[in-house]
């Protein structure tokens, strides 16, 4: 058993959330029952994964995707019964966004580059820019794509036969495009917009959007396991797909 203050504590100073100007605000966000078992850990808090967490009797949810805003005071509506269940149950919601993308052993993208088997990396906006220690043919790549992100549907701009340097950011990154021109020859992030597809095929640079959940299960499931380590905690990663 663990105490959620304890645990907020470690994560803050691992993650270093400080250095973030975030969308949310990052740690306890509903506090529950200060001492905890087990944890739900997951990439977006909504109704199913709530619902599924209150199943296995977890005690409190840690999640990427968290309530999002840092100063709101508005509870109405689908809103209002999802926090009213968490309430009821005295859980508690744990979040953490840029931080959970950006770290370099534990973060989303590095885990995604230690996957891929990248030669190394460093840090990119809140991503990294890593690499191969040679070329490979971009289909030997795909099927890499295809293993590490379990899904055959990616939607993939290829503008280059090889891959060598790539940059990678999770989510809704399709933004940082522009100011990879002339450093990486491959791009993988979760999203894509209209303008995507000229822009990357002028600056030949490979385009991947393997979804933005897809991208985004990886840091939580490695925070999951020092958790499990340190506190000595059971978490269950709960799946709730998105194919967005």
């Amino acid at each position: 058993m663990a105490n959620i203050f304890e645990i907020e504590t470690f994560l803050n100073d691992l993650l270093e959330i400080n250095k973030f100007n975030d969308f949310c605000f990052n740690g306890i966000q509903i506090e529950g029952n200060p001492e905890v078992k087990k944890i739900a850990v997951g990439v977006s808090f909504n109704k199913d994964f709530l619902d599924k967490a209150i199943n296995i009797n977890a005690d409190m949810m840690l999640v990427h995707h968290g309530i999002f805003g840092k100063d709101f005071f508005k509870i109405r509506g689908y809103f209002k019964k999802r926090i009213e269940n968490v309430i009821k149950k005295d859980m508690t919601l744990m979040g953490y966004h840029l931080p959970l993308d950006a770290h370099l052993e534990y973060g989303n993208n590095a885990q995604i580059a230690k996957k891929l088997e990248l030669f190394s990396y460093e840090s990119f906006d809140v991503g990294i820019i890593g690499e191969f220690d040679n070329e490979i043919p971009f289909d030997n790549f795909k099927m890499k794509l295809e293993k590490v992100f379990n899904r055959k549907d990616l939607f993939i701009y290829q503008n280059n036969d090889y891959v060598k340097k790539i940059a990678i950011i999770s989510g809704g990154a399709s933004y940082a495009l522009e100011s990879l021109e002339g450093k990486v020859d491959t791009y993988i992030t979760g999203e894509v917009k209209e303008h995507i597809r000229d822009i990357a095929k002028e600056m030949h640079i490979s385009y991947i959007n393997a979804g933005h959940y897809s991208t985004e299960t990886f840091g939580v499931k490695a925070i999951a396991k020092i958790l499990e380590e340190k506190f000595d905690l059971e978490t269950i990663f709960i799946d709730i797909y998105n194919e967005i």
